[in-house]
């Protein structure tokens, strides 16, 4: 009786941080309306789809066997990346580079945690391995697919929605990809772009992230990865609430090819990313 109590004490308890957690969402949104430019102009359209998607996208993820699966996937893959950069590292810098508590294959053990030779070659690989998927065009067709989806049913901007996608797996450089639009864009728009900076990891700093946390949570590859598509998301609906459009942006409704200076071969790509 007792140990039943006390899974159902600890059910209880966890089932209430998820309200508190899932309440927070329209807490923060009511909050952001409260400061809001011009309440009397907000596009509920962005805001019900927006969260509607964050929704469906959590759903997908943490409780239909199939998203869960994907979320193993990619995690697994990100931390095989991560295993290939830390062997390069190792080859590189030797015993500066092992892990603490671990030992090579001569049998040297770790000096430590040192940031320069262990962290920092894991966001320069992931820079260059980026910097490759562009030019393999990789990374411009999965930016166009989450700007599409963003751009038909939110109705916000071409620009505006595929800054937002890039932010999702690049990092500041993802304004470059909406370079020759920035000058023309509505105060709405850039608002919309500066939340989404601030509010995704980018995949450079997501290695570093995986790199210092995995040995304490095996899955937080998959983890960041979501969050950073959800918050993507979220950083849309809290911008149009808090500066609502107002103007007629110049490529709204329109689908906008990402600005990209295409190297001349491979390895200048890995150059450019590495630098």
């Amino acid at each position: 009786i007792l140990e039943n109590t006390i899974i159902f004490v600890y059910s209880a308890i966890g089932s209430m941080y998820n309200l508190i957690s899932f309440s927070g969402i329209f807490v923060l949104m009511f909050f952001a309306w409260l400061i809001s430019s011009d309440r009397k102009v907000i596009n509920w359209r962005v805001i019900l789809w927006g969260t509607a998607l964050q929704l469906f996208f959590a759903l997908f993820i943490f409780v239909v066997p199939a998203g869960s699966q994907i979320f193993l996937y990619i995690n697994d893959a990100v931390v095989k990346v991560l295993d290939s950069a830390s062997a390069g590292t190792r080859f590189v810098f030797g015993r500066l580079a092992l892990p603490p508590g671990t030992t090579n294959e001569a049998g040297e053990e770790s000096l430590g945690f040192i940031l320069a030779f262990q962290a920092f070659p894991a966001i320069i690989f992931f820079s260059s391995l980026v910097a490759v998927l562009y030019f393999i065009g990789v990374m411009p067709k999965l930016i166009k697919l989450f700007s599409r989806l963003f751009t038909k049913l939110m109705r916000i901007s071409g620009a505006e929605s595929l800054s937002v996608s890039s932010n999702i797996f690049v990092g500041v450089e993802a304004n470059m990809t909406v370079l020759p639009y920035l000058g023309g864009m509505t105060r709405s728009e850039l608002c919309t772009i500066l939340a989404a900076g601030m509010s995704t990891t980018a995949s450079n700093v997501l290695a570093l992230y995986v790199f210092l946390l995995r040995g304490q949570f095996p899955a937080i590859a998959g983890h960041l990865v979501s969050a950073s598509i959800i918050s993507a998301i979220a950083a849309i609906v809290m911008s149009k609430i808090i500066l609502p459009e107002t103007e007629k942006p110049e490529t709204f409704g329109v689908d906008v090819a990402p600005h990209y200076t295409r190297e001349s071969g491979i390895m200048e790509a890995i150059i450019h990313g590495a630098n």
